[in-house]
């Protein structure tokens, strides 16, 4: 966008540069819902009750770990989402406050749970941070034996 506004841009270089913005924002945002739409319809045939916003991006998440599809393709649809998060956030803030009453009389499993999730996956990143490091430098002593 920012040739699109430089005073030197010929008439044809701004339209081009229009043209090419619209179109990665474009080709982003419909990436984005395809793999939206493809995991709404994985989760309506699996038994199993996972949200297919969830799949979805498991989906995307795949697509870009094995560069099926470049990361600059979606890249400008994704910064858009990212940019305005928050405002995504408050139907689910607002479903939260409508069934408060439901929070009020479960607290202490919430609580409960909350604790003991976060501090079993502090205990397992912790351990296998230990694990990685101790591998790697067991390999780094290895080598540094061979090489003598």
């Amino acid at each position: 966008m920012k040739h699109f506004l430089a005073r030197h841009a010929t008439l044809r270089h701004r339209l081009y540069s229009l043209y090419y913005t619209l179109f990665s924002y474009g080709r982003g945002f419909v990436i984005l819902f395809l793999c939206l739409w493809i995991g709404n319809y994985i989760s309506s045939l699996i038994p199993i009750a996972i949200p297919g916003s969830i799949i979805g991006l498991l989906i995307l998440f795949f697509l870009l770990a094995f560069q099926i599809i470049p990361t600059k393709w979606v890249r400008n649809g994704c910064n858009i989402f990212m940019r305005y998060m928050t405002l995504l956030f408050i139907p689910a803030a607002m479903g939260i406050m409508d069934n408060y009453v439901y929070l009020i009389h479960s607290w202490a499993p919430i609580l409960i749970s909350s604790i003991a999730s976060t501090c079993l996956v502090m205990i397992f990143i912790g351990w296998l941070t230990q694990y990685m490091q101790n591998r790697s430098q067991k390999r780094h002593e290895h080598h540094q034996q061979v090489a003598k």
